[in-house]
């Protein structure tokens, strides 16, 4: 993909906000000509905008998926309630680089739904892996996050990711794939998603996937590694 190709797609949709994207990525192809998106990083729809417009996009995607749903009178109100993100310290970089916000107010069976997911987890016996780790706290409300979104774990059995988290790190989970699937829904064309943050049964962990197309849900062995998928990993609330 290039970012030409970017910029024809953005202006497809007919979303005036999508029209300012494309209009920023022309400026940008004529600056610097234009280039395909190496295969060895994560897609992104809207490389090279600021940080307040992919914050300001992302917002707006999920005001169109889940304000209705949460009772919010208009998407004004429901992006309000949303979180920041904050600046990317700068030992993140290269490591923890997907800036995401993750909707929590909703169950992920749910979410799934919405978005149009397939879910395979319900019935399940699900936990939060990260409660392993020292000084985890749970987070129940909206957060803004860094990930990695895989492109760094690729071909990695999830036990071995989950083994080698960092301080700051902690695994990426269901929620956290949705909201990356939401956010940039082409990343499924690149690489699938492990979820080592969610655990299933005993020795499974959440995964996100395309099977004939669509977006599944569903689990794969902590023990196995395949070269299509690659693990997710969350930076630390603070």
């Amino acid at each position: 993909m290039t970012l030409a190709k970017g910029e024809l797609e953005l202006r497809r949709t007919g979303n005036p906000e999508d029209t300012k994207l494309a209009g920023q990525l022309r400026a940008r192809i004529e600056s610097r000509g234009d280039f395909p998106l190496s295969t060895t990083e994560s897609l992104k729809i809207y490389p090279e905008i600021s940080l307040q417009a992919e914050w300001d996009r992302q917002a707006q995607n999920l005001a169109n998926i889940f304000s209705k749903e949460l009772n919010f009178k208009t998407p004004q109100e429901y992006i309000a309630t949303l979180p920041k993100f904050e600046p990317q310290p700068k030992n993140w970089k290269g490591r923890l680089d997907t800036p995401v916000i993750v909707e929590t107010r909703a169950s992920p069976s749910r979410q799934s739904e919405l978005a149009g997911i397939k879910y395979f987890l319900d019935g399940l016996d699900k936990t939060d892996w990260n409660k392993n780790l020292k000084g985890y706290t749970e987070t129940t409300v909206p957060y803004a996050a860094w990930l990695d979104d895989g492109r760094n774990y690729i071909n990695k059995k999830v036990k071995d990711v989950r083994s080698n988290l960092k301080g700051d790190e902690i695994g990426g989970t269901e929620l956290d794939g949705i909201a990356l699937y939401i956010s940039n829904p082409k990343i499924l064309e690149h690489h699938f998603l492990d979820l080592p943050g969610t655990s299933v049964e005993s020795n499974r962990a959440a995964g996100l996937r395309l099977w004939l197309g669509r977006p599944e849900l569903g689990c794969g062995f902590v023990g196995g590694a395949s070269p299509g998928f690659g693990s997710v990993v969350r930076a630390r609330q603070k």
